[in-house]
């Protein structure tokens, strides 16, 4: 009996295998261009979206004493630490998939906000290094309560500031949280519109940033018992500060007041003068790194296209020569002892990923801690040139271009299109734009007008041009490319989400002829319903679309609103299109796809949808299984209408099918 239930087991297996191979065919590129090109080895998917060897996001305690990073342990998620003067490692298992976390300043616990079911309502949740066998500890507010991470004061041992919207979901209130008993004190109540605080090297408010009716802001300093204004500024002004205040009364800031880029300014607490310290009139100011003694700035790290790095300190600049740099790599400083003693860097190649090095300041050398492995298929990947993109009405467009390697002449080309809009893309590693790059395609990456990080005049040139000049942006940077024998003008798809899902959407309803096929993840359709769909807590967000998009109390420019929307226009639409929708998504709801479809439906337009059960909005939160399932459909939808490749059978694959979130 038992040898007969082995034989069927086998047999099934066997079965489940070979339905696998069936299914799970690849597909051979069938571009021209790809046809007589020397492409590389094709990479197999779960070298980019479920590596088990993959370890990231290191982290230093402190005291300088302890290392942490992220790694996945039998399939789960978990945080590592070991000390660094000894082999012993603590592996923490969580039910999260952890996006970013921090030590407590007692080197002690290790924090990370955990968004559970999508809607964005994330918890708090510590690990106590201390205790091995401990369980992740959730600081729980209330249902449908958000909470964040304020700030982690040097000096404040288990201690840290939160902020959460219990008492008022429109607005937030300030807590000092003690990590031990679980017990929190109310620092702030936001009585008002908005308030921004800023914190000193104890932990105490020292000045706040209050929204003002409309957009406008001031900027006040603690003066005894009350508030003095400092600052004032209104929608497109930017300030706040970096660190608290020195013994000349001064603070760091980064600020635009007065210019079109922001820049690292040093601040006068008693006039508000502003002195430069740092800045490039092309982009806006990057990062800056400071002592953590001192608080007194290192290195400035711009990006411009390629990373450019600025000294201000001549130990720093001695700090890093120990480090081999690549040509054109970037440096990240991940984090830092409190004496300064070590230094976690990483450094970043466009084809190969982030190479992590813990710098000893005492001695000056320099460890290997990880090494990334897709780097080991450096030669299979390509490289990410910044380019500059002359838009019709003579804006400079930022992009970034990669071409798969081996390949000469027009080929197909897909049009990255980020989120936002506030937001941008930049040069470095990627693994979307790496795996379409191994799969044959080329990818342009595009900052249109109104992305940030290029100055307040690129920004405002997208006022009441959403769906007008921004989609012609998209329109611009397809012609360059095709003029250019990058792309074959029959086969340029465009992907995108959030906003990029709705320039996705823009590009297939008004310039159908353009583009080959589209994939639009938790984009919008509709444009005059967002003021009535996103979390109430938005505060900026109605001043921002009055401004930028229109008036929708007003019947004209709520029409005007109508017409610029692709779901007006999806009659129009003409190419492949696949939608994918995170059923839980509190940004985009499932409403804004569910409409889009049933007009799609109505006109009898063929799609493709996906909704995937239980994720958000923010796809670096959903589960491995769900990403990889998603980049497959992706890979196979992209093959079939742009003649690139495909992956066949991969095990991860089969997995995520087996075991779903």
């Amino acid at each position: 009996m038992k040898k007969t239930i082995l034989v069927l087991l086998g047999l099934s297996l066997l079965l489940a295998v070979a339905a696998g191979l069936f299914w799970f065919r690849p597909i051979a590129e069938s571009h021209p261009a790809l046809l007589r090109a020397d492409l590389p080895r094709l990479i197999p998917l779960r070298e980019f979206y479920a590596n088990s060897d993959a370890r990231w996001r290191h982290r230093l305690s402190p005291d300088g004493r302890k290392l942490a990073w992220l790694e996945a342990k039998w399939l789960r998620p978990a945080l590592w630490v070991k000390p660094l003067d000894g082999e012993d490692t603590d592996i923490f298992h969580t039910a999260d998939r952890v996006r970013w976390y921090r030590w407590s300043s007692d080197s002690r616990y290790l924090l990370y906000l955990a968004d559970r079911d999508g809607w964005e309502n994330d918890v708090l949740v510590s690990i106590d290094t201390a205790a091995p066998d401990s369980k992740p500890r959730t600081y729980d507010f209330g249902k449908n309560v958000r909470t964040f991470l304020q700030h982690v004061p040097r000096d404040a041992g288990s201690d840290v500031i939160i902020g959460h919207n219990a008492r008022d979901r429109s607005r937030f209130d300030l807590y000092r949280l003690d990590l031990r008993s679980g017990e929190t004190d109310p620092l702030e109540l936001s009585l008002d519109e908005g308030t921004f605080w800023s914190f000193d090297r104890d932990g105490d408010i020292f000045a706040r940033k209050r929204v003002l009716r409309g957009s406008d802001w001031v900027q006040q300093i603690r003066d005894g018992d009350g508030w003095r204004d400092l600052l004032h500024g209104g929608m497109e002004d930017a300030f706040h500060f970096i660190g608290g205040p020195d013994d000349a009364s001064t603070a760091l800031a980064i600020s635009n007041l007065g210019r079109d880029t922001t820049a690292l300014v040093q601040v006068d607490l008693a006039t508000g003068r502003q002195t430069e310290i740092s800045a490039r009139d092309d982009v806006d100011f990057g990062r800056v790194v400071l002592h953590p003694e001192d608080n007194r700035p290192l290195m400035a790290l711009h990006s411009p296209g390629y990373q450019e790095r600025v000294f201000f300190d001549d130990s720093m600049r001695e700090y890093l020569d120990g480090l081999t740099l690549p040509e054109n790599a970037a440096l990240h400083i991940q984090s830092y002892a409190r004496d300064f003693s070590k230094i976690l860097v990483s450094i970043e190649e466009a084809e190969a990923g982030f190479h992590t090095k813990l710098i000893d300041t005492h001695d000056g050398t320099v460890r290997s801690l990880s090494q990334p492995p897709i780097a080991r298929f450096r030669e299979h990947l390509s490289t990410v040139e910044p380019v500059f993109i002359p838009a019709t009405d003579g804006l400079t467009l930022p992009a970034f271009l990669s071409r798969p390697k081996g390949i000469s002449g027009p080929g197909p080309m897909v049009m990255l299109i980020h989120g936002g809009p506030v937001a941008r893309s930049t040069w470095g590693y990627q693994d979307l734009r790496s795996w379409l790059n191994n799969r044959g395609y080329a990818v342009l990456d595009v900052n249109y007008r109104g992305s940030d990080g290029y100055g307040r005049a690129f920004r405002q040139a997208a006022i009441r041009e959403v769906s007008r000049k921004m989609h012609q942006d998209i329109v611009d940077a397809r012609q360059w490319a095709v003029d250019r024998d990058i792309a074959d003008p029959d086969r340029i798809a465009v992907v995108g989400g959030s906003f990029g899902g709705l320039k996705v959407l823009t590009a297939l309803t008004q310039s159908p002829d353009l583009f080959a096929a589209g994939v639009d993840i938790n984009g919008l359709s509709d444009l005059t319903t967002m003021l009535k769909e996103v979390p109430v807590y938005w505060r900026g967000w109605p001043n921002w679309y009055r401004k930028y998009i229109g008036d929708p109390d007003d019947p004209a420019e709520l029409e005007d609103i109508r017409q610029r929307s692709p779901l007006t226009h999806v009659g129009k639409l003409s190419s492949p299109l696949l939608i994918v929708q995170g059923s839980n998504d509190a940004r985009v709801v499932r409403d804004q796809a569910d409409r889009f479809v049933d007009a799609l439906k109505k006109h009898g337009k063929s799609f493709q949808l996906e909704i995937i059960d239980g994720a958000g909005h923010n796809i670096g939160n959903w589960s491995w299984q769900q990403r990889i399932l998603l980049m497959r459909q992706i890979e196979r939808f992209l093959a079939t209408h742009l003649g690139g490749r495909a992956d066949g059978f991969d095990y991860a694959v089969l997995g995520a099918y087996i075991i779903r979130r």
